[in-house]
Order: C-alpha cells, then sequence, then structure tokens
C-alpha cells in the first residue's frame, strides 16, 4: 500500500511540474517582436466595483491596443495591450513602430517606440 501512494505522489509531483513549466513557458518565455502602432482606444480606468477610478479628483484614463507583433523569424502574434493609467495618458504615435518582449499569451516587456531602421529587414517586409 505505500509502494502505491508513493508512485501516485511520484505522478502527481511530475505532473504539477509539467503543468507548471507549461504555464511559465507559455505566459513569460518571451521573444523579441516589431510592431506597427494602431489607432489606440482611450478607455475610463475602473475600480475592482466598476467605479470609475479618480486619485485627488481626477479620472484616471488608459489607450488600448490590439498589436500584430512579427518575431524575427517572421511568424506573427496577435495581442492587445493597455497602457499605463494615469491622468493624463501619452499614447503612442500611430503608425509609428515599436518593440517588445512578448509571449505566447502576453507582452511582458514594452512596448518601446523603435525606428524602422533598426527593425530586421525580413521583419520590416512584414510589417509594411
Amino acid at each position: 500500500m505505500k509502494k502505491i501512494l508513493g508512485i501516485v505522489a511520484v505522478l502527481i509531483v511530475i505532473a504539477g511540474g509539467w503543468f507548471g513549466y507549461k504555464y511559465w513557458h507559455e505566459t513569460y518565455q518571451s521573444q523579441t517582436a516589431y510592431a506597427k502602432v494602431g489607432e489606440a482606444v482611450k478607455k475610463n480606468s475602473k475600480t475592482s466595483d466598476g467605479k470609475n477610478y479618480k486619485v485627488n479628483g481626477k479620472q484616471y484614463y488608459y489607450y488600448e491596443y490590439e498589436f500584430d507583433f512579427v518575431l524575427k523569424d517572421g511568424t506573427t502574434r496577435h495581442l492587445g495591450f493597455d497602457s499605463a493609467e494615469s491622468a493624463n495618458p501619452t499614447p503612442l504615435a500611430p503608425g509609428s513602430y515599436v518593440t517588445a518582449e512578448i509571449s505566447q499569451k502576453r507582452v511582458v516587456k514594452g512596448p518601446n517606440p523603435i525606428s524602422l531602421g533598426n527593425i530586421p529587414s525580413a521583419v520590416q517586409a512584414k510589417l509594411k
């Protein structure tokens, strides 16, 4: 009986490790990607109960983006991104280019503005 419980415990640990690694890989393992900035949508920040989020009486806002990122190997990935909240957020310029570290599920770091000349030529062709 102890042998069976030991085997079951080992299998649970292995399965937990596998699913934990899979989650981490899909969510946080990032690659450098590039995108052209489209139109942003300005939205009111809300509290967890759905009320407008204000600091010292000022409404906070954020910008919502939809990016079609191109990785260095030429593959594309569509991801949404919300900018930081503030009373007067600055949007990214439509038509400009950005670079970011992205995973399969989210933007991990960035996006940061980049000039077209600093983007690999193979990626440039896919961005235009």
